[in-house]
């Protein structure tokens, strides 16, 4: 029997998306529904996944800070359209806690739900709290952290530190690096892909010894446009690599893997972090007030990877760093062990009890009035 209904909101890239599911697996091992609130390219990063823990709503939504006063004007019309969407669903059926992940399309859901006197928290991934998790702050009951140090917060709201929640099956997949026939490298460039890492990565592969070369395998996730340059570089080089725009399964891709790179997204550096690998990382420098150079450095001050920076990196450079981890496992084991220390086993289900608090003390009688 269900103990009711939660609603969850969040943009559409995977940092949001990926720890409202997680979230969205505490609530339901509670016993509650659950329904996501996201816009169209959050609806397409969960297509391929084939049972979902929450029920979709596909909003309009954009961001207000666009260049350009028409852009501004549509992306407002936008929000616009998706509170409208959302005073119906809302409306129509009340749910018992709003929780937001951040992200455009979770501002007029968190904002309605508000307007119904529906308690409302937020979590934030990053260590730099967004914009859209700023502007909401101050309406919020509470705000989940992911990291301690966490920049850009308001005075005076209420905060208590949970770690990033990441999906169960990514703890379950741990195992020692280097345990493989193949040194396995995985490079991820977010749901997006990383079009630099697709011109980078031959050209530092190209300049690793041969021996070593030969024993690497690499699952690399790339621009559609890349795929068969990309494929014909390596297949040149006598390297086995699978290259796709999409990994569907990432729990059991990073687990095989021996070295990871990456772009440092709140949800990827959690994610690596939950299945213990060590890691090297590229920011992406047009990431809004820079929160990717932030999470990675989280991750190398933990000693479990390295923080690269684009504007300098080379391929003989990234060919020295990779030479020198698998040419020291010793060291890449340290560095994975390391990397679990970012890990928050029970973030998602500190979450959930947050969240279940807040209705609790919605619901609760007023035992301080006095007739």
């Amino acid at each position: 029997m269900s103990a009711g209904i939660i609603y969850l909101a969040a943009g559409g890239t995977g940092g949001h998306i990926f720890p409202a599911l997680a979230v969205a697996e505490a609530m339901n091992a509670k016993g509650y529904q659950t329904c996501l609130f996201t816009d169209k390219r959050g609806a397409a990063l969960l297509a391929d996944i084939k049972k979902l823990p929450v029920r979709l709503h596909v909003i309009s939504a954009a961001s207000p800070f666009q260049s350009g006063i028409f852009r501004r004007i549509m992306a407002l019309t936008k929000l616009g359209m998706g509170a409208l969407s959302c005073l119906w669903h809302i409306g129509l059926r009340p749910p018992m806690v709003m929780v937001g992940f951040g992200g455009y399309p979770s501002f007029a859901p968190l904002l309605i739900a508000r307007l119904f006197g529906i308690p409302v928290m937020v979590h934030e991934q990053n260590a730099y709290l967004g914009r859209a998790n700023h502007a909401l702050a101050t309406r919020a009951r509470l705000i989940a952290l992911s990291w301690p140090q966490t920049k850009n917060l308001p005075d005076g709201v209420a905060t208590h530190i949970t770690g990033m929640p990441v999906r169960t099956a990514f703890f379950a997949k741990r195992r020692p690096s280097c345990a493989g026939d193949k040194l396995v490298l995985s490079v991820l460039g977010g749901s997006q892909g990383a079009t630099i890492l697709g011109t980078l990565m031959p050209d530092a592969l190209e300049m690793i010894d041969p021996p070593l070369r030969d024993n690497i395998k690499i699952y690399q996730q790339a621009r559609p446009e890349q795929i068969d340059n990309l494929k014909a570089r390596y297949r040149a080089l006598g390297i086995t690599a699978s290259i796709k725009p999409f990994f569907t399964n990432m729990p059991d891709l990073l687990a095989k893997s021996d070295l990871v790179i990456s772009r440092s997204g709140a949800s990827s550096i959690a994610e690596i972090a939950a299945t213990g690998r060590a890691s090297l990382m590229l920011p992406l420098p047009s990431a809004m007030d820079d929160h990717q150079k932030a999470n990675a450095l989280q991750m190398e001050q933990a000693g479990g990877g390295y923080c690269l920076d684009e504007a300098t990196i080379s391929p003989a450079f990234l060919a020295t760093r990779i030479m020198q981890l698998f040419e020291a496992p010793a060291e890449l084991g340290k560095m994975a062990a390391n990397a679990t220390s970012l890990a928050s086993p029970q973030a998602a289900s500190d979450i959930a009890d947050l969240a279940e608090g807040l209705i609790t003390k919605r619901n609760a009688p007023n035992l301080g009035a006095v007739a």
